[in-house]
């Protein structure tokens, strides 16, 4: 078995893959080198850097072919990406990489930005956060058929949390669930004009191209914009809570300059993002990772006393 925390890029993405999947992706990563060689050398690949952006949902090998600079995606090929194939497809290169050419076996070759640059890396925030905010007005568009609805996931996570705040032995303010769960409740079936969303938004998953931002390794959705603009403002959260009082103030400014850019209602976002800070907290505890789910916790709280 891979270890987790091996600096072996196929390891890493291999052990990643078996805690999401488990034991039914066995046969598709012992196939994982074959594919990579089979795709480079069907699309006349050269790899210039070793893999990176590695998680459970997929790694990226920088390469060229000819003088571009190209993309390999390697993915698991499951519903998760079937969807991100869906969502870059209605996209079609308008505010995210574009799909050049597709494997069935869980293989893309997909446009790769230049220089290629986090917004995370980007020093004056409020620049980086109004280039994201560009590109996301690209991303909502019509959504296309097939997609899960936020409406379907978050009664899914409400109806689900007591459970789930019992099973890891109630690890933080009771109150704060019930709170979490009735926002899922209300704002589930109350969202206004869907949208094709990110579902996944952080500034490390917008590059620059030039002098724009396209989005990569999208999670997508149908739902009110307010839900990805929820996701950026709770982005970074180890440093929001380093200090509370600066993290709340700097919550504040990000939620008033995206709400103010994007037309959305601050009250949806900051509702947004502290019931999933909550849902992610639980997960983070469920899968034994108590740091994680006291931050994510901390960040819950910061999202709620916000001004909205």
């Amino acid at each position: 078995m891979a270890d987790p925390i091996s600096t072996d890029p196929l390891e890493r993405f291999e052990a990643a893959v078996r805690v999401r999947v488990g034991a039914d992706a066995d046969a598709w990563l012992e196939a994982v080198p074959d594919l990579i060689a089979s795709v480079t050398a069907t699309w006349d690949l050269h790899v210039t850097a070793v893999a990176n952006r590695i998680d459970a949902y997929g790694l990226s090998i920088p390469a060229r072919r000819d003088s571009d600079r190209v993309t390999l995606r390697v993915a698991y090929p499951d519903a998760f990406f079937a969807d991100e194939t869906t969502a870059l497809r209605a996209w079609d290169g308008m505010g995210a990489v574009r799909i050049l050419e597709e494997d069935e076996r869980g293989a893309q070759l997909r446009t790769s930005p230049t220089p290629g640059t986090a917004l995370s890396l980007e020093r004056n925030e409020m620049k980086a956060l109004r280039m994201a905010a560009e590109t996301l007005r690209s991303l909502w568009v019509e959504p296309p058929d097939g997609l899960q609805t936020l409406a379907a996931e978050v009664r899914a996570w409400g109806s689900s949390m007591p459970q789930r705040f019992e099973s890891v032995y109630q690890p933080f303010d009771e109150q704060l669930m019930r709170d979490a769960e009735v926002m899922f409740r209300s704002f589930g079936p109350s969202q206004m004009d869907p949208v094709l969303l990110h579902g996944d938004v952080r500034l490390d998953t917008f590059l620059l191209d030039g002098e724009q931002a396209v989005a990569i390794d999208p999670k997508p959705l149908v739902g009110e914009p307010a839900f990805d603009v929820a996701a950026l403002l709770r982005d970074g959260p180890g440093e929001l809570v380093r200090d509370p009082g600066a993290g709340r103030q700097k919550l504040q400014g990000r939620l008033d300059q995206l709400t103010d850019l994007l037309d959305v209602r601050a009250s949806r976002v900051r509702g947004w993002a502290f019931a999933v800070a909550i849902d992610t907290g639980l997960y983070a505890y469920e899968t034994g990772d108590a740091d994680g789910g006291d931050l994510m916790i901390e960040i819950a709280k910061l999202c709620q006393s916000l001004s909205a």
